[in-house]
């Protein structure tokens, strides 16, 4: 069997799961919150963002791209800590919370020297202008910075009520973002470059901060608000 071969399976079932993620990430943002349809589509979210880590690694094992390697456990981490805050209801982290923050400081660090490489080099890894540096380095920032964040969640107050719900909707949706940015990077070439990694981030952000700012002001209430993986609440191990 060829690489090639090889390759297309996992291909597939990568694109499938992000198509999936997206959509069920679409009808979570656009149901109400807390209700049947929202933790219905909060857990078909969740589990096809796994599926695209899990895809992600098989696709990488076949062909080596640590661009694909880093943005993919990125994203996952920020859809798993978004789906912890959701059913982690003390806000008090466990060995496997600090287990992924671990994961996600050395991915950070990883993801920071390989973009100023990249930057540095002016080329990325088939030989263009080198457009994936930059994403590493801001990406690979804000990886380092939230993993360092998480790091004193416990040492010192833990993030309950709509501290809470809100550190959900800001983790779930950066993780749309992360996949939809990186699904752009493969497949949009006819715009602009810049417009292709921070479009997703300046269409989005502003859908973020107008939901935290309902969510912390109480207009949107935890129980309304028990964001994408709400489903969870009554299975915390």
């Amino acid at each position: 069997m060829t690489s090639d071969s090889l390759y297309f399976a996992p291909l597939a079932l990568h694109i499938a799961a992000g198509c999936t993620a997206l959509a069920a990430a679409a009808v979570a943002l656009a149901a109400a919150k807390g209700g049947a349809l929202h933790r219905r589509a909060g857990r078909a979210y969740v589990a096809a963002m796994f599926a695209v880590g899990a895809t992600t690694l098989l696709l990488v094992a076949i062909r080596p791209n640590l661009f694909l390697l880093t943005i993919g456990l990125f994203s996952v981490y920020l859809v798993f800590t978004g789906w912890r805050a959701g059913v982690v209801r003390d806000g008090r982290p466990r060995p496997l919370d600090r287990v992924a923050t671990a994961a996600m400081l050395a991915v950070g660090l990883g993801m920071i020297a390989l973009g100023a490489a990249r930057t540095i080099g002016g080329t990325d890894h088939q030989g263009g202008a080198g457009h994936q540096g930059p994403v590493l380095l801001a990406f690979g920032a804000i990886g380092l910075v939230l993993a360092l964040g998480d790091l004193r969640i416990g040492a010192a107050r833990p993030v309950t009520g709509k501290r809470r719900i809100a550190r959900h909707l800001t983790r779930m949706l950066a993780g749309t973002i992360a996949t939809v940015t990186a699904a752009a990077v493969v497949n949009i070439h006819f715009l602009p470059a810049l417009a292709v990694w921070l479009g997703p981030t300046v269409l989005m952000t502003p859908v973020i901060s107008w939901w935290n700012v309902r969510v912390l002001r109480g207009t949107t209430g935890e129980r309304r608000a028990g964001g994408l993986a709400s489903a969870g609440r009554s299975g915390e191990p």
